[in-house]
């Protein structure tokens, strides 16, 4: 291992590291000695003492204040059911895993992927707390994500071209339906249905939810990820067990009209 290496594992274990503080506190420089710092970065470090225990309050003050504010109405809701559940789990993320993404922005979805699972299968905890935490990060994702360059001229909606959506747009498939629950009533409990929503952001910049059938799920996932209309009906149909009868193709009809409508759907890609 290199010396930069070295300085590199070192100040990773003092700013996340739990009992790091006490350790290079009590003893810097047999702290700086265990990880083999080189003399002269030592010399450096021990010239100005308090720097190490600056930077782990700066960093760790940095993630868990990101985390708190995406994901803060899932706080409040773990705070309601459990004093420090959320705090907790923020700690162990630390301790155990660790950011390892360069941009804070991204902090809290390398969190929610760890603590997700385990949230699941704590008994103490609320059996939806995860998909809440999903459903509200990704509601503060769409909201401040920037604003889109304008699309590629556009052509009418055919059965043989891909369509074109207005960005950011997100589906996001949940086993209870915690978007219909009061964002003010933290003791409200939803219910375990399953629900598929399109997220959008509207003429407003607000973040938006659009609660969809399973086969309307299914064809826009295959429409946002390019495929052809007619092509998107075909396997959604397919995948949901569905004839591609009258009725679905008028449901698709009056889905993309509405889409139409909301700002969503901007018409074809030529």
């Amino acid at each position: 291992m290199s010396s930069t290496e070295r300085l590199h594992a070192l100040f990773a274990e003092a700013c996340l590291g739990v009992d790091a503080s006490e350790s290079f506190e009590r003893d810097l420089r047999g702290y700086l000695a265990k990880h083999a710092v080189d003399a002269e970065d030592a010399a450096a470090i021990l010239a100005s003492k308090r720097r190490l225990g600056l930077y782990r309050r700066l960093v760790r003050h940095n993630i868990v204040n990101v985390i708190a504010a995406m994901l803060e109405r899932t706080k409040a809701r773990l705070e309601h059911h459990g004093a420090g559940a959320f705090d907790g789990s923020v700690d162990a993320f630390i301790a155990e895993r660790g950011p390892r993404t360069p941009h804070l922005r991204d902090v809290p979805r390398e969190f929610l992927t760890w603590a997700a699972p385990r949230w699941r299968d704590d008994a103490r905890l609320p059996s939806w707390i995860a998909d809440h935490a999903e459903l509200e990060l990704v509601d503060f994702t769409i909201g401040v994500a920037p604003r889109p360059a304008p699309p590629p001229p556009l052509v009418d909606v055919a059965a043989d071209l891909p369509l074109v959506f207005a960005e950011p747009v997100a589906i996001v498939r949940l086993a209870y339906a915690v978007h219909a629950l009061s964002v003010n009533d933290v003791a409200a409990e939803p219910d375990a249905r399953a629900s598929a929503l399109l997220v959008y952001r509207d003429a407003e910049h607000q973040t938006r939810f659009l609660d969809l059938s399973p086969l309307a799920a299914a064809i826009l996932e295959r429409l946002l990820a390019g495929a052809p209309l007619a092509q998107a009906m075909v396997q959604a149909a397919q995948a949901e067990g569905h004839a591609l009868d009258q009725a679905v193709l008028d449901g698709a009809a009056r889905l993309l009209a509405d889409l139409g409508e909301r700002g969503v759907l901007l018409g074809a890609r030529g």
